[in-house]
């Protein structure tokens, strides 16, 4: 927070975060909920939108923002809310639509929204639309066809269409047909192909 300008401290902490928000054990989930109340979404989506065009920054940021959205109790699902308050949707979509041909940024930023969007409550379902809203649909069939020989990439952009395109309301059975407007359906196709 005190450097929000230098590339280096934003990206070089971002990683750091990454790796203290790591472990899905007791002591691993504690962590992520320290940082968490110590500010780290918030802290996290700041350098990504301060430093859009430095990849570094975009794929450590992306990386830890799954991260610290990932797990399914209360605290999981508060966290993934309040990132998704603090913009950590439009972010990721960001990153990957200014970093296309980076494939640690595409599967770094396919897990955050897929972390962030997962769940199955009214909030869950609002985190997903916003998500459509945001591209993250185009962006994560994007990722698919990118980067078809990346199996992390094939795997973190089919998880990501599983989160965000779930639903069986009008605005679910939209999401789904965006999906497969934009290419899905071949696009996971050619994963399971390429990676049997």
């Amino acid at each position: 927070q005190a450097h929000p300008q230098v590339a280096e401290v934003q990206e070089e902490g971002c990683a750091a975060l990454v790796n203290v928000c790591s472990g899905a054990d007791g002591a691993g989930l504690a962590r992520i909920q320290r940082a968490a109340d110590a500010g780290a979404i918030e802290a996290i989506v700041a350098a990504m939108q301060a430093h859009p065009q430095v990849a570094g920054v975009q794929h450590n940021g992306c990386l830890a923002l799954g991260n610290v959205c990932c797990g399914s109790d209360a605290a999981a699902f508060a966290r993934k809310q309040r990132a998704a308050g603090a913009g950590a949707i439009e972010a990721a979509a960001a990153a990957m639509q200014a970093h296309p041909q980076v494939a640690g940024v595409q599967h770094n930023g396919c897990l955050a929204l897929g972390n962030v969007c997962c769940g199955s409550d009214a909030a869950a379902f609002a985190r997903k639309q916003r998500a459509a809203d945001a591209g993250g649909i185009e962006v994560a069939v994007a990722a698919l066809q990118a980067h078809p020989q990346v199996a992390e990439v094939q795997e973190e952009g089919c998880a990501a269409l599983v989160n965000v395109c779930s639903g069986a309301d009008g605005a679910g059975l939209a999401r789904i047909q965006r999906a497969a407007d934009a290419g899905a359906i071949e696009a996971i196709v050619a994963a399971m192909q390429a990676h049997p």
